[in-house]
């Protein structure tokens, strides 16, 4: 088989290499010939003659071969220094050009899905330094909101953050979400949308508006502002060996709210307005108001409710009557969480100690098979296992995340991996790739219990979400809320507002709130409406009073999956400084998502780009020009 010129120049280098170090040790003879034929495969190698170099080659690399065989600390040295070059390369790619990233996990589902292979462009928001924490040349300009950012977790309250890369070397995992808010924002949630504004007080309506949305490939995206109406709680000194006398309630990792234990065993609170901790005024939430007068009024907390999906048996045993009993099904909803009414007591949490925790106020919605339709066709569900009739969710490693007992029934479902996503049924199949699944398949069932399961199991496929009391440890990530009149459950729709049912809710909410009195109050869960001034804009004073408030050298970074997102909520802003780069464009699995992500652009025309581009181009030229200088010349310093 005849070389190609450049293996044929390669034998070349190093054969000329070989010949000026031992040549010394063959005889005047052989030593001759080999110059002679490193000569001749020089001159053939300027001509460019592929032949009669492939024939020289061949000749010096067996005469190479025979003389000086590569011993085992040969073969050894060319892997280290193959091996260090490589590493040192894919370093300085990787710390100041791209890198290429797997996404290990669903929190940013749709637009990326586990094992979704991507380019994250690291001079994006400035040229990341080794030893420096900032970017070089960073700019709060730089960020896009609604954009998708990568950053590390170093430094920030984030459990389980080491990593090693390569499998090597020792780092902090890197996270991408979507960026919602810029430093000095204000930020303020309701109908699964944000509105806000700058630190100067402008507003910020691109986010909510459904045109700059679809525009931008984000439409079926919405934000929600808690994981858990309980918050990430800081528990006090134990009283007793897995009792705790108080709790903080942590949002966006930021205290807003206190329950302590006082005597004869009642809980009491206070939140925090903004400026100071004060007590609750519940009933203050019937009518407008300047300031926050409830842990429910912050941030929006109160347009959203935690859902569940109950049996008429279900709503019997947990609250004792039932309304409309032709209803297949009921829609529970916990709503506007406060420190007052019902009385906050001491259950027991997720990590199974007992501490004073939140009442929010309950809602049933009785549901017909239309609705319960609906749901199904805009479902969308965690990646999950089926084996053998009984399914787990997917987890990084393929490892099982739970025991078998607690994995939920799904008989006569082939085995496999599935997803759904806005009610439409996947199979995944080796590396990420989908298939639809046919519109027979067993999961598509259109039961009360198998869609009833779905909802209410869908996002972590254990059965210890069931729902076996009015509140358990352990809740589904599902939420309901209202856009202009609408009840939207999984971002669509479930019951619009001129549906009689939704009437009829709504109706029974506003008489049992106007009803209530200050001992035994209740709080509507109905539309309170967007905060914009009667003229349509945005109600600036409203925000200011009522937003979050994003710190100057801080972000916030929401999953777009915020059913199994890990993101502000829990661990908090993020610092600018663990900025690390921005996704470019999704390359595996082939599928919609191949290309650039749906997201407004980030601008390219920037300091920190042409000079990161600039020096690539300078090295790139340099190099080729070198290879050509090098493959023209003859390596024999006396040809010249």
């Amino acid at each position: 088989m005849s070389y190609s010129l450049r293996k044929s120049r390669r034998i070349l280098r190093n054969g000329y290499r070989i010949f000026q170090k031992k040549g010394n040790t063959l005889s005047k003879p052989e030593r001759e010939t080999l110059e002679s034929d490193l000569r001749r495969l020089d001159q053939a190698a300027l001509a460019k003659n592929k032949s009669e170099s492939s024939e020289w080659a061949k000749k010096v690399e067996t005469t190479i071969h025979h003389h000086f065989p590569k011993s085992l600390l040969d073969h050894l040295r060319e892997v280290v220094y193959a091996l260090g070059f490589a590493i040192i390369v894919a370093f300085l790619i990787r710390q100041f050009w791209f890198e290429l990233y797997e996404v290990p996990t669903g929190s940013m589902r749709p637009t990326v899905e586990e094992l979704d292979r991507m380019v994250v462009s690291k001079s994006t928001f400035g040229i990341t330094v080794p030893f420096r924490n900032k970017p070089l040349l960073y700019s709060d300009d730089f960020l896009q909101r609604a954009s998708t950012i990568v950053f590390t977790v170093a430094g920030m309250d984030v459990s389980d953050s080491n990593m090693l890369y390569f499998g090597l070397i020792p780092g902090k995992k890197r996270y991408i979400k979507r960026c919602v808010a810029k430093p000095g924002d204000t930020i303020y949630f309701y109908g699964g949308l944000i509105y806000g504004i700058d630190q100067d007080g402008n507003p910020l309506m691109d986010q909510a508006d459904p045109n700059f949305l679809q525009e931008n490939g984000i439409e079926k995206i919405d934000h929600i502002p808690f994981i858990s109406m309980n918050g990430k709680p800081l528990l006090s000194q134990p009283a007793a060996p897995h009792v705790y006398t108080s709790t903080t309630i942590r949002q966006m990792n930021i205290p807003v709210a206190q329950l302590e234990i006082k005597g004869k065993g009642q809980v009491e609170g206070k939140f925090f307005n903004g400026r100071e901790w004060v007590q609750e005024r519940l009933e203050a939430l019937k009518a407008p108001r300047e300031i926050p007068v409830s842990y429910s009024d912050l941030w929006g907390i109160g347009n959203y409710a935690q859902a569940r999906l109950l049996t008429r048996a279900q709503v019997q045993a947990f609250y004792g009557t039932v309304s409309e009993t032709d209803a297949v099904a009921y829609l529970e909803l916990h709503h506007t969480p406060n420190l007052t009414y019902p009385k906050p007591e001491i259950r027991q949490g997720e990590m199974g100690f007992f501490q004073p925790m939140l009442n929010p106020f309950t809602a049933i919605i009785p549901l017909k098979q239309t609705h319960l339709n609906a749901i199904q066709h805009s479902l969308y569900t965690a990646r999950f296992y089926v084996q053998n009739g009984r399914a787990y969710r997917y987890h990084e490693g393929n490892g099982r995340p739970q025991r078998p007992e607690y994995d939920p029934k799904f008989q006569n479902v082939p085995n496999g991996c599935y997803e759904f996503y806005y009610g439409v049924g996947y199979k995944v199949h080796t590396a990420g790739i989908l298939s639809r699944l046919p519109e027979n398949h067993p999961l598509y069932d259109s039961s009360v219990e198998n869609i009833m399961k779905l909802f209410n199991l869908g996002m972590s496929f254990n059965s210890i979400f069931d729902p076996v009391a009015a509140y358990q440890p352990y809740t589904p990530q599902r939420f309901a809320y209202y856009r202009g009149g609408d009840l939207f459950v999984m971002g669509a729709p479930i019951l619009k507002k001129t549906d009689p049912t939704l009437i009829r809710f709504i109706q029974s909410e506003t008489e049992k709130q106007n009803e209530s009195s200050r001992d035994n109050p209740y709080i509507a869960f109905i539309d309170r409406g967007a905060p914009l001034n009667e003229n349509g804009e945005l109600d600036v004073d409203f925000i200011r009073a009522f937003g979050l408030k994003v710190p100057q050298n801080g972000l916030v970074a929401l999953g777009d999956n915020y059913a199994m997102s890990a993101d502000s909520r829990d661990f908090g802003f993020v610092p600018t400084a663990n900025l690390r780069g921005a996704p470019s464009f999704t390359f595996w699995p082939p599928s919609k998502r191949l290309g650039p992500l749906p997201q407004p652009p980030y601008p390219w025309l920037t300091l920190p780009n042409l000079i990161v581009w600039t020096v690539v181009a300078i090295v790139i030229l340099l190099t080729i020009l070198w290879i050509i200088r090098r493959n023209n010349r003859s390596v024999f310093k006396d040809n010249h």
